[in-house]
């Protein structure tokens, strides 16, 4: 005989009664291993804390080390009994021995808590290092917050990653316009997308109460698309939906989403969550094949990215979104790349283009924004940043880009200051800390310049434990090394980035400032070169004003390179 009680809306529409038949039904529907729950509203908050404590127990293997230690423990005592009076040893002996073992146990479970034992060696574990509050703390801030993992690929091919990406992005910039709900960043969020970790796991490392995941078959112009709201305390379903349609109603779908979890969060939206233009759907295709090139940030994927970008505004025209993402493209590869008069010629006239189709679009603001800081227009520069964060202070390009033109400028404290806010948005951004470093450094706050290091570490150990292969945590966290004084693995990081990325002029320069800070001028100098030589250009102002380069100043080659700059 079916059971009743009273609960929270879990899908599309909200029943007052349901049954512990329906409940178990979701939950096996979730995939998810976790406690059955029917709905109470008093959930014991108790409870939950035991259970994040005993989750953060396994997840660090204290267990695992508990349980073999009491194996081997146990073994060690059964051999002293057979051999110690054999081998004429006192009776004292067994009795040491076992005292020996029982006070090793807990020495071992703080070990087993603290640190890692990982292929490289034992480290100390990076989930304690970013983790500064309390088990679970997390589920007792009353704030809405959510992740989007990228859905998985279905389609039989399993060719549609990019598209799965794109789906969840559109998906998360439009929960960005949900109001009082806090959005773990693309950045932090799609790191989970390759592995299958647990919800709870996914909901304390990235400080979140729910998470969004869902799957795409995409075949020809037919979609289904499925999407799950997950509560990360207890992996129970809030929310789930599947979407049968063709792709042109991609778009209906992705705010229909999008409002659903708003209203399954009891949350309210702004007046409009679907900003976008509907463009054609092919169009549409060819720009998140662009937008998931982007996203990588190296040379090669920057080209990829324009040639899809470029086949957007081939089909549509006046797709604001695609003429902004071209600016980017432009500005990237002037400002890391290659300086060259074409790239920021382009770079102004697509920002141009894009500013004339959107001028409410942030985007089309920092392209533009970019574009005036390499022209050396700053005041241009800044009233076009300045622009992007009043369309929306959310936006982590506006503050980092801005903050990057500042330094390109001179003006290092208002560029610290710029970081810093950077650095807030996005909290699991470690670009922004480590940046703050170098200019804390420049302005002759080294105690403060060792703090804030400090904190960018433990961002950049956070980003590789999900991504060990992450280029720009390496060749960025190897300058924390440095500066902290680890110099062995500072040093380790540095050259994998570089063996690893040879055409990727940021992080040659990276090892040209890494290698000058070290002491090693020579390969700086020859880091250095490489920019200019075999990858492409350089900002000279960002060079001049760059005190990771002081101890080669005044160097003949250095003056050869600042020399070799057109005027």
């Amino acid at each position: 005989m079916p059971a009743t009680r009273n609960h929270r809306c879990f899908n599309d529409v909200c029943f007052g009664q349901d049954t512990i038949y329906t409940r178990l039904c979701h939950l096996a529907h979730s995939g998810r291993a976790g406690r059955v729950y029917c709905g109470v509203e008093d959930v014991d908050m108790r409870v939950l804390t035991i259970k994040g404590f005993w989750d953060q127990l396994q997840e660090r293997k204290v267990i695992r080390v508990a349980i073999v230690y009491i194996i081997v423990g146990w073994i060690l005592m059964q051999i002293g009994e057979v051999t110690f009076e054999g081998l004429g040893l006192p009776p004292w002996a067994l009795t040491l021995l076992i005292v020996l073992v029982l006070l090793g146990f807990p020495i071992a479970l703080i070990l087993a808590w603290a640190y890692e034992l990982t292929p490289q060696g034992i480290r100390r574990d990076p989930v304690g290092d970013v983790e500064h509050a309390p088990v679970a703390e997390y589920l007792l801030n009353d704030t809405p917050s959510i992740a989007v993992l990228p859905f998985d690929d279905m389609s039989e091919k399993g060719d549609q990653a990019y598209f799965c990406e794109g789906i969840a992005e559109e998906i998360l910039n439009a929960l960005c316009k949900v109001n009082n709900l806090r959005v773990a960043s693309r950045v932090a969020s799609f790191q989970f997308g390759s592995k299958k970790a647990d919800i709870g796991e996914i909901g304390r490392k990235l400080k979140v109460n729910t998470v969004l995941e869902g799957s795409v078959r995409k075949h020809g112009d037919n979609l289904r698309i499925t999407a799950q709201l997950i509560n990360t305390s207890d992996g129970f379903h809030r929310w789930t939906r599947q979407f049968n349609r063709g792709l042109e109603d991609i778009f209906e779908i992705q705010e229909e989403i999008a409002k659903s979890i708003a209203s399954a969060l009891s949350l309210s939206l702004q007046n409009n969550i679907d900003d976008g233009q509907h463009v054609d759907p092919k169009a549409y295709d060819f720009f998140l094949r662009g937008q998931s090139y982007f996203a990588k940030h190296t040379t090669l994927n920057n080209v990829y990215a324009r040639q899809m970008f470029n086949q957007t505004i081939e089909i549509e025209p006046n797709f604001d979104r695609a003429w902004a993402g071209l600016a980017y493209t432009y500005g990237f590869e002037y400002m890391y790349f290659n300086a060259s008069n074409v790239n920021l010629n382009e770079a102004m006239r697509t920002s141009a283009r894009a500013l004339e189709l959107a001028p409410e679009l942030a985007e089309s603001h920092v392209s533009s924004g970019i574009a005036h800081c390499m022209r050396q227009d700053y005041k241009e520069a800044q009233t076009e940043f300045e622009m992007a964060i009043e369309l929306d202070s959310k936006n982590y390009e506006a503050w980092y880009f801005f903050g990057r033109a500042k330094v390109h400028e001179g003006d290092l404290d208002k560029a610290l200051k710029l970081f810093e806010r950077a650095a807030e948005v996005r909290p699991e951004d470690f670009q922004s800390v480590l940046l703050q470093a170098q200019l804390y450094t420049s302005l002759g706050h080294e105690d403060k310049a060792q703090e804030v290091t400090r904190k960018g570490i433990l961002r950049v150990r956070s980003v590789l434990e999900l991504n060990p292969d992450d280029n720009r945590a390496l060749n960025m966290g190897a300058f924390a090394l440095l500066r902290l004084g680890e110099n062995e693995e500072a040093r380790k990081w540095m050259q994998a980035s570089m063996n690893a990325a040879p055409l990727d002029s940021i992080i040659q320069y990276n090892g040209a400032c890494f290698f000058s800070l070290a002491g090693d001028v020579e390969h700086a100098l020859d880091c250095l070169e490489n920019c200019l030589i075999k990858v492409g250009n350089i900002s000279r102002e960002w060079l001049i004003h760059d005190s990771d380069m002081d101890n080669m100043r005044s160097h003949k080659r250095y003056e050869e390179i600042i020399q070799s700059f057109p005027d």
